[in-house]
């Protein structure tokens, strides 16, 4: 148990930890209301898939620039401002819902205007953790607990948002989600980091620019982990877009339904997140990734063989392990093989991969849906993730002997002697 709650001994990690924790529950409420809240008004899963697009797709545009700004700037400060952005779009998809007046037109345009934000906001979380921590173990220890925040909040978050959608509305949820914002917002303000000089920086924004993405895709290991997660982004993880359509046209139930599906996707990823918490190795996690998108494919074609809520139920507690195995071994590999200079920077182009190439996948996932269905277009998802574990498998031994010296570099390790091949 010590190991798996180590990062928490720190007042600053512990404080970030618990206002996170609260505004990302508040995120996944409005998430789920605004995609039920979407289909209602339109019934139309394409429609699903450009709201999702417009969500996402500047985290494709913006997010490699954003990591500059984090590295000059500092990440608190970014922090801040994208919190506050964020409440003012809460605020007023609250206050429209409430009003009833509420349209398709004003939710892309508030998704779009989110995603703007999260560019800036996603980066600086994931890189403002880790600079928290004294030592490698704890940094790694943060990265999971990340996760296991995320994921309890994926938890729970859909969970409330199935119970209060019928009862009370969409709107709601939307207002819950403010007050989580303000939350956050305290929780930032309390933090006691070391300020952050910018003298150090000489060259243009282009020039940081350049250097960033030559530091992340000239080196094979990360350059591998970033097409895998990209892969997956693409093909695979648009499934969360399709889940309105799978659980009315497939199962004929609500959003009571879909709120379950999303809590036991959350399970998955909790206890995989708790169980690579409790990890004090991060070597050996490249082999995890091969395993997890392996195990994504093979759920994603499951799903055309179900008709019931129960083998739904498993197939999702699976995608949850699955993804989260995914999403945070490739998190932790790149912290650990990053330089402090570099982080904000590399962790804005995982952004871009993570969060930006998804919302293509979402409108062409939507596309498909409406030309084959939503179980053919899960598979094909399904598919494409077993090539991708295929491709980063036939390269693991290339990857484990290019990321030694990279992780002495890094500082994770000591000396290449502490290479496991």
């Amino acid at each position: 148990m010590a190991n798996i709650i180590k990062a928490l001994y720190n007042r600053n990690y512990r404080i970030f930890f618990t206002g996170q924790g609260l505004s990302v529950i508040g995120t996944w409420m409005q998430n789920i209301a605004l995609s039920w809240l979407s289909y209602r008004l339109t019934d139309s899963a394409l429609m699903l898939g450009w709201v999702a697009f417009m969500g996402q797709i500047p985290n494709f545009v913006l997010a490699p620039f954003a990591g500059v700004w984090l590295d000059r700037f500092g990440k608190r400060r970014v922090l801040i401002v994208t919190q506050l952005l964020s409440l003012m779009q809460a605020s007023l998809l609250a206050w429209l819902t409430l009003h009833d007046r509420i349209g398709i037109e004003h939710i892309l345009f508030l998704s779009l205007f989110l995603g703007c934000v999260n560019a800036f906001d996603v980066p600086a979380r994931h890189a403002i953790s880790v600079e928290m921590m004294d030592t490698q173990e704890e940094r790694q220890n943060a990265i999971a607990l990340n996760s296991v925040t995320y994921n309890m909040a994926r938890l729970m978050g859909p969970l409330i948002a199935g119970i209060l959608i019928p009862l009370i509305g969409e709107g709601y949820c939307f207002l819950l989600n403010v007050i989580s914002y303000c939350i956050s917002l305290v929780s930032l303000v309390a933090l006691r980091l070391k300020s952050v000089s910018s003298k150090q920086f000489h060259n243009n924004l282009l020039e940081h620019f350049k250097e960033g993405y030559a530091y992340t895709f000239k080196q094979l290991p990360l350059r591998n982990i970033l097409v895998l997660l990209g892969i997956i982004s693409l093909t695979a993880m648009p499934y969360t877009v399709l889940l309105p359509v799978f659980v009315s046209k497939n199962l004929g139930a609500s959003a009571g339904t879909m709120g379950f599906l999303m809590a036991v996707s959350g399970c998955g990823s909790l206890l995989a997140a708790l169980a690579i918490a409790a990890r004090s190795e991060f070597q050996g996690l490249e082999k995890l990734l091969v395993v997890a998108a392996t195990t994504i494919g093979i759920a994603l074609i499951g799903f055309m063989l179900s008709a019931s809520l129960w083998l739904s139920a498993i197939l999702m507690f699976i995608l949850g392990i699955g993804f989260l195995i995914q999403v945070v071994g490739s998190n932790t590999l790149l912290q650990c093989m990053v330089d402090d200079s570099m982080r904000g920077r590399v962790m804005s182009f995982y952004t871009m991969i993570l969060m930006g190439i998804g919302p293509i996948g979402s409108l062409l996932a939507g596309f498909l849906t409406s030309q084959i269905g939503v179980v053919y277009t899960l598979a094909v998802g399904g598919v494409c993730s077993l090539a991708g574990a295929f491709y980063f498998g036939r390269h693991l031994s290339v990857f484990r002997v290019q990321a030694c010296p990279i992780y002495v570099r890094s500082g994770s390790l000591s000396s290449q002697d502490e290479c496991r091949f």
